[in-house]
C-alpha cells in the first residue's frame, strides 16, 4: 500500500497533472507514434472525431499540440506535439518508468521475470479479446 501511495503522490505532481486522462492518452500516443491524423486519434480513444476535435482544441490552447492540414488533401488534419507537449510526454514517461521500477524493485529478480511472463500472457489475452480495429494501448 505504501508503494501505491507514493505512486499517487508522484502521479499528482508535474506539468502533466493539469491534464485529464484523454489528454494524457493523446500526448502518449503522439509521443510514442509521432504525428497522427485526427481520425487515428479518434480510433485510438474509441470516440468520434468531433469529440477528439474538442480535446485537441484544449491541448492546442495549452500549446501542447499543433494541427496542420495536408497539402494534398485539405480535409486531412494531422496533430503533433509541440516542444511543450514533448516535454510533458518525456516527464510523464520518465515518471511512469520510475514508478514501475520502484514497484518492481519490491520483487526478486526471479519474481520480476515471472511477473513479466504473466503480464505478457495477460496482454496477449486482452489483445485477442479487443474488437477489430481498436488499439491495445
Amino acid at each position: 500500500m505504501k508503494q501505491f501511495k507514493c505512486a499517487d503522490v508522484a502521479a499528482a505532481s508535474g506539468p502533466h497533472a493539469a491534464l485529464n486522462m484523454q489528454e494524457l492518452r493523446i500526448i502518449e500516443l503522439l509521443g510514442n507514434d509521432g504525428p497522427r491524423m485526427m481520425r487515428e486519434v479518434a480510433d485510438f480513444l474509441n470516440v468520434a472525431v468531433n469529440s477528439v476535435t474538442t480535446i485537441v482544441d484544449g491541448l492546442e490552447a495549452k500549446t501542447l499540440v499543433h494541427r496542420s492540414r495536408s497539402d494534398q488533401d485539405r480535409r486531412v488534419v494531422r496533430v503533433e506535439l509541440t516542444d511543450g507537449g514533448r516535454a510533458i510526454y518525456k516527464e510523464a514517461t520518465e515518471m511512469k518508468f520510475r514508478m514501475l521500477r520502484s514497484m518492481l524493485g519490491a520483487l526478486t529478480e526471479d519474481e520480476q521475470e515471472i511477473f513479466m511472463v504473466l503480464f505478457r500472457k495477460i496482454a496477449r489475452a486482452a489483445q485477442a479479446q479487443a474488437p477489430k480495429g481498436t488499439s491495445s494501448n
